[in-house]
């Protein structure tokens, strides 16, 4: 769909917050990003970042009033010299007087109850939509009192233009309302993403607003238009709407494999391959599976690069399609949208170093639309090098599904699928990765405890071999009762463990547990066992010991996080990563110990600066025994942002991601990839105390598998070794 003979679109964005804050928006750049990058896709927003401004700085969260001001000023001479219409959304703070008055917004540099350094949005307004050639503006605006921010009917009616100006208003709530957490514009992003049924072509600021509204039950969203321009071509639209046809019957011709309806990721590479194609046939109102073989007919006859690119997105989206129906055959009743998020969350962790970007469903996507926005992100955006590798992805999720529904991947019909995909070898592969992965899953693991410590370094390490929740062998060792001491005991430990093994299996996962003055500083990765570092290759994950032998006064506190960590499961994907991130800076322990036993941090917790030791030692002493994920900075930070990015990009590959993240920061040769290497190096940047469920499992049952330990053996056992008594 190409948009009516209509003016150029340009976007400024601004996402920033006040300094002065109580609270902060912990999400403001992440869901800044998001919307950006929805209203500035062709296929979308079909917006054109605006020419005059800096927009990386504008989404930083720290922008000053002046700066502001001067980049509004700049982006609506520039689209009045293009004659384009001008998109402004504004994320962030908001404050506007109880007796009344307009909408301020706050900058970095602003302060409650003063309006010197916050920006006048309704002047703003005003001065942009009466610009000479700008052809509209839209505002979108997710601040506190965004229903303050309207022009008075004087500054509509009146101005240069004598009242012949376009403007429409979309904001995240009333006047004397708060917005919470940018939900406002989190929900426009996916709304936009995934497009409205039954609507038209061109999504209109009070479409959204219909849409959107009942999601967001604590704020009332408001959306204002005035139109003053009588030689106007049609009315002002906020983007293209990418499921005018996702619900719409499928024609009789279609097979039941459109039973799903093309996804916005199709639709997407779809408009833009035929975008930068000369020859290209009209797009379709409604993509169906005649209309994608038509496609490919037609460009199978050129030999333009970008009918090439057509074709292989819309081969692309049939295989999708194929896939989906597939699968539902197949799996029946029990194919459900958890079970689907869930073979998301799988899909990012086992396929996360080979991604340009992770699966991320809008999280109102259910049912058969979900599966096919999986299924068309694994066929369009996993990296493909010949045909064969062209349905890795899909055929990942056949085999995943079988697992999950419990079907039979040697059915007739998976084999009919994969020959007519050529995807045979693929699918071997697939099931072969699959028994693979189970078989390292029910891998044991190497258990190196440091709790016996009274106060940091023990005089013995308490070691099992364990295999998910049981220790199948116990030992101690003995050790000086400091750091060196301890590495100096790790090859005895890992000598004993792989001699318990079958023979060509080494320990690859190792456990560290230890007390928080140890965790605070030590990089057990990094000592040296043999002639390799242990990080080398091995992956160290460390614990904090207050969960596996649990102190009387913090009885249940492995409870409580099991709880948090299935809540964790459940957040959406297309949300942030589920860290609450706190500025050492804002809190003092009293505070912070009432906010903590009032139940205030129910998820991950950041740490988002790194303070002076002994101020980080409390703060890891305070946060541990309340939540069973912490993360913290390893140096004093030399990135303004504390990690969100590289978290939400990566969480799914977490623990073991910091493993591989030290890994590349210690080989590094310069030789990276852009898309990945950032986020892994700004995860090496970060140090973390991890327990997963398994992990709890395992120190429930810890006490029965250590009350009859042999006592401390030798660090050198003698010549020739024996097999160790074990428990």
């Amino acid at each position: 769909m190409s948009p009516p003979p209509a003016p150029d679109r340009h976007l400024l964005l601004i996402a920033t917050q006040s300094d002065a804050a109580e609270q902060k928006l912990t999400r403001l750049e992440t869901a800044a990003e998001d919307l950006f990058r929805v209203l500035t896709d062709p296929a979308i927003g079909a917006c054109t970042p605006s020419p005059a401004a800096d927009h990386a700085h504008l989404r930083s969260g720290s922008v000053r009033s002046d700066e502001i001001e001067d980049a509004v000023k700049a982006a609506v001479r520039a689209a009045g010299d293009a004659r384009a219409t001008l998109i402004i959304a504004m994320l962030g703070h908001g404050q506007s007087p109880q007796s009344g008055g307009r909408l301020l917004y706050m900058a970095s540099d602003s302060e409650d109850g003063r309006a010197d350094r916050s920006v006048d949005v309704a002047a703003l307004l005003s001065l942009a939509s009466d610009h000479d050639g700008v052809a509209g503006v839209i505002a979108l605006l997710d601040t506190c009192h965004a229903g303050a921010a309207l022009p008075d009917s004087a500054a509509l009616a009146g101005g240069f233009g004598a009242g012949r100006k376009r403007l429409a208003v979309l904001m995240a709530c009333g006047a004397q309302q708060r917005a919470y957490d940018l939900d406002f514009s989190r929900s426009l992003g996916s709304t936009l993403a995934q497009g409205l049924s039954g609507s038209g072509a061109f999504l209109r600021p009070a479409d959204v607003k219909l849409a959107i509204a009942p999601e967001l039950r604590k704020q009332d969203v408001r959306s204002f238009e005035y139109d003053g321009e009588s030689d106007a071509a049609g009315p002002l639209w906020l983007a293209l709407n990418t499921g005018r046809g996702a619900s719409a019957p499928a024609p009789a011709a279609a097979s039941a494999s459109s039973a799903g309806g093309v996804g916005p990721t199709g639709v997407t590479d779809l408009a833009r391959a035929l975008a930068t194609w000369p020859g290209a046939p009209a797009t379709p109102s409604v993509w169906t599976r005649p209309a994608l073989l038509d496609l490919v007919r037609r460009a199978a006859e050129t030999d333009d690069p970008a009918g090439r690119w057509a074709t292989e997105v819309a081969e692309g989206v049939l295989a999708a399609m194929d896939t989906g129906s597939l699968v539902v055959d197949l799996a029946g009743s029990a194919l459900t949208t958890p079970l689907l998020r869930g073979l998301a969350t799988a899909f990012n962790r086992q396929w996360g170093d080979r991604l340009a970007e992770p699966v991320r469903p809008p999280a109102s996507l259910t049912g058969r639309p979900l599966l096919q926005y999986l299924l068309e992100h694994a066929a369009l955006r996993t990296p493909t090098t010949d045909a064969d590798t062209a349905h890795r992805a899909l055929a990942w999720y056949v085999v995943a599904a079988a697992e999950g529904c419990g079907f039979d991947t040697g059915d007739d019909r998976v084999a009919r699928w994969s020959r007519r995909l050529g995807a045979e070898i693929a699918l071997n592969d697939a099931r072969t990765a699959h028994a693979e992965r189970g078989t390292d899953e029910r891998a044991r693991r190497l258990v190196i405890s440091l709790h016996a410590a009274r106060v940091d370094w023990p005089d013995s390490l308490s070691v099992c071999l364990r295999s998910g929740p049981d220790c199948t062998h116990h030992e101690t060792f003995p050790c000086e009762p400091d750091r060196a001491g301890v590495e100096r005991a790790l090859p005895a430990v890992i000598s004993w463990a792989e001699r318990l093994l079958p023979p060509g299996e080494r320990v690859r996962d190792i456990d560290l547990v230890a007390p928080a003055p140890v965790l605070l500083d030590w990089r057990p990765e990094q000592a040296a066992v043999g002639l390799r570092l242990l990080g080398v290759t091995r992956t160290v994950t460390l614990r904090w010991a207050g969960r596996l032998v649990v102190p009387h006064h913090l009885y249940g506190i492995n409870e409580f996080a099991r709880e948090q960590l299935e809540k964790l499961g459940r957040e959406a994907l297309d949300q942030d990563a589920p860290v609450d991130w706190v500025d050492p800076a804002d809190v003092t322990p009293d505070r912070l110990g009432r906010h903590l036993a009032a139940g205030r941090y129910q998820r991950a917790v950041g740490i988002a600066g790194r303070p002076a030791a002994p101020r980080l030692r409390e703060l890891l002493a305070l946060f541990l025994p309340y939540t069973p994920i912490l993360i913290w900075p390893d140096t004093d930070g030399k990135h303004a942002d504390p990690g969100r990015a590289c978290l939400h990009r990566l969480w799914e590959t977490l623990p073991d991601g910091f493993g591989e993240a030290y890994r590349r920061r210690w080989l590094d040769d310069g030789d990276t990839d852009e898309e990945t290497d950032p986020h892994l190096d700004r995860l090496a940047d970060l140090r973390t105390a991890w327990h997963d469920t398994d992990w709890l499992d395992f120190c429930g049952r810890y006490p029965q598998h250590t009350v009859t330990a042999a006592p401390p053996r030798p660090l050198a056992p003698p010549a020739p070794p024996t097999a160790p008594r074990s428990t």
